[in-house]
Parts: C-alpha cells; structure tokens; sequence
C-alpha cells in the first residue's frame, strides 16, 4: 500500500507541476514575449492557438489531480487513526480552492477564450488594434488569468500546510 500511495502522490504532483507550471509559462514568458514582438490581434490568434494545444493537457491534469486527490484523502484517512481537526479544516480549504480554480479554468476555457478568438477571427483582414468590445474580453481574460495564478499558488500553500500539518 506504500508504493501505491507514493506512486499517487507522485502522479498527483507531477500532474500539478504540468498544469500550474504551463499557467506560469504562459503567464511570465509567452505572453510578455508576444506583447512586445507583435500586434494585439496577432497575439490573440497566436495564444488562442497555443491554448487550444494546452487545454487538453490541463483537463488531462485536472483529472489526474482529482482522482490522485481522491486516493490520497482516503490513503490519509486509513493511515491517521483520528485526523485532526487542523488537517480536515486545511483539506476542505484546499478543496475549496481547488473547484475554484477549476471553474475559472472552464470560464477561461470554454466561455472567454472562445469567445475572444471568435471576436478576432471576424475582423477585416489587417486590423490591427482590438475595437472595444474585444479589449473588454481580453480585460475579462487578465482577470480570470490572474485570479487562476492566485489560487494555483494557494492550492501549492494548502497542500505545504497539510504536508506540514498545520
């Protein structure tokens, strides 16, 4: 039962890695790279199409993480005779966080990402500033961007604390 449950911590960290690590790649390489190199409209069809690439392997991720969570609540269950209170009040908040962030992962995905690249492939050929109504969107875009950075590194902080037992 050991090796099973390092074997499912390992693929539950490695899953987070993959997903919190491509959010910040995108965040602080891709996408302050394609600010400078290229026109607005140019930058929203690119990272449109670099999302479409990278939506699989989040939601891949995503059940990796539910599933490996699952298992190791229950590995934590049957090997803590009675969990405290301090560790099942800092799980719940973990999980909290973590349907949180997979919420704003499906607005970025399936609500706001769409919409933005719909909104871009329908302008004239040349344009090259975003008319208003597409700015708006890509302001909506940095918010559920950012607010899905915040509770990444919240999850990361909640998971420390249970590791720690605080």
């Amino acid at each position: 039962m050991e090796t099973i449950g390092l074997l499912v911590r390992w693929l539950h960290i490695i899953a987070a890695v993959i997903w919190i690590g491509g959010n910040l790649m995108m965040a602080m390489v891709v996408v302050p790279y394609f600010k400078r190199s290229v026109t607005p409209v140019e930058r929203i069809q690119i990272l449109s199409q670099i999302g479409r690439r990278f939506e699989p392997i989040v939601w891949g991720c995503v059940l990796v993480l539910f599933f490996s969570g699952l298992v190791n609540i229950f590995l934590s269950f049957t090997n803590l005779a009675g969990l405290a209170d301090v560790f099942l009040r800092t799980l719940l908040i973990k999980l909290l966080f973590f349907v949180i962030l997979i919420v704003l992962t499906a607005i970025h995905s399936f609500v706001i990402g769409p919409r933005i690249s719909q909104a871009v492939d329908a302008l004239e050929a040349g344009t090259e500033e975003l008319p208003q109504h597409i700015e708006k969107m890509r302001h909506w875009m940095t918010v559920v961007s950012s607010l899905i950075g915040v509770f990444s590194l919240l999850i990361l902080l909640a998971a420390v604390a249970l590791r720690m037992g605080i």
